[in-house]
C-alpha cells in the first residue's frame, strides 16, 4: 500500500495488521516511521522506504507476491499547493503505484477517491480525482474498488479552522443531503476498505459511496 501515514492510510494499516486474513502488509513510504510500533500484528508490517520518483518500479519489486493493493495517498489541502504538485501526487503517483502493483501480481486495488470525482467536472479537485480513477483503472488490475467518501471525520483537527468548521457543521446538515454526502470516521472507512478487499468479488470496477460503506460494515457484524 501507499499512503500509509495519512489519516485513512494509517487506520487501514492497523486494520490489515489486526486481520487474521492478512499475512503481510508492505507499506511504501518516503521516510521511516515508528507510528505502528506495538500495534496488534505489527510484526507483519514491512516498511519500504522508496523514491516516489521511481514508484512504479519500487512497487513492482516490493509488492511481489501481494495480491491486494491500496492507494490512500493524496494532498491534504490541494488549494495550498501548486497544481503541478497536486496532480503529481494524486494522479501520477497513483498511476505509477497501480502499474507497479499489476506488475507485482495484484489482483485487486482499492483507491481512496472522493464523492463527485469526475473527469468532466468543472471543479478542479473533482476533475483531478476523476483523472486519478481513470489512471488507476487503466493499469489493468482485475478488480478495482473506487472509494468515494465525502467528509472524513478525524480525532484530531488536521487542517486548521476550515477543517474544524467542516467537522462541526456538515454533520448538522447531513440528514438533509443525499446519503452519499454523509460524513464517515476514518476508522470506519478503513474498515470498509479492508472488508471489501477480503470479501473479494468478480473482476470489474466498483465505485462505492457512503451507503456502500454502511453495508460493508453491517455485513461484518451480521
Amino acid at each position: 500500500m501507499v499512503g500509509a501515514t495519512g489519516a485513512v492510510g494509517s487506520s487501514l494499516v492497523r486494520e490489515l495488521l489486526a486481520s487474521p486474513r492478512c499475512d503481510r502488509v508492505t507499506a511504501l513510504v518516503r521516510r521511516a516511521t515508528t507510528m505502528f510500533s506495538g500495534a496488534p500484528g505489527w510484526e507483519k508490517l514491512q516498511l519500504e522506504v522508496v523514491d516516489f520518483g521511481d514508484l512504479e518500479r519500487a512497487t513492482a519489486r516490493a509488492g511481489a507476491g501481494d495480491d491486494s493493493a491500496f492507494c490512500t495517498m493524496g494532498v491534504g489541502q490541494p488549494r495550498k499547493v501548486p497544481f503541478d504538485e497536486f496532480h503529481r501526487v494524486d494522479v501520477e503517483y497513483a498511476g505509477a503505484f497501480a502499474r507497479g502493483a499489476r506488475a507485482a501480481g495484484a489482483r485487486q486495488i482499492t483507491l481512496l477517491s472522493s464523492v463527485g470525482a469526475d473527469l468532466e467536472s468543472r471543479n478542479r479537485y473533482l476533475r483531478v480525482k476523476g483523472e486519478a480513477e481513470a489512471t488507476v483503472i487503466a493499469a489493468g488490475i482485475e478488480r478495482v474498488s473506487l472509494f468515494r467518501p465525502s467528509l472524513l471525520v478525524t480525532a484530531q483537527i488536521r487542517y486548521g479552522l476550515q477543517d474544524r468548521l467542516s467537522q462541526l457543521f456538515v454533520p448538522m446538515f447531513a440528514p438533509l443531503l443525499p446519503a452519499r454526502f454523509h460524513q464517515i470516521r476514518v476508522e470506519d472507512l478503513a474498515r470498509a476498505m479492508r472488508i471489501d478487499a477480503e470479501r473479494g468479488g468478480a473482476p470489474g470496477i466498483a465505485a462505492l459511496t457512503y451507503p456502500d460503506f454502511v453495508k460493508l460494515l453491517a455485513a461484518e457484524l451480521s
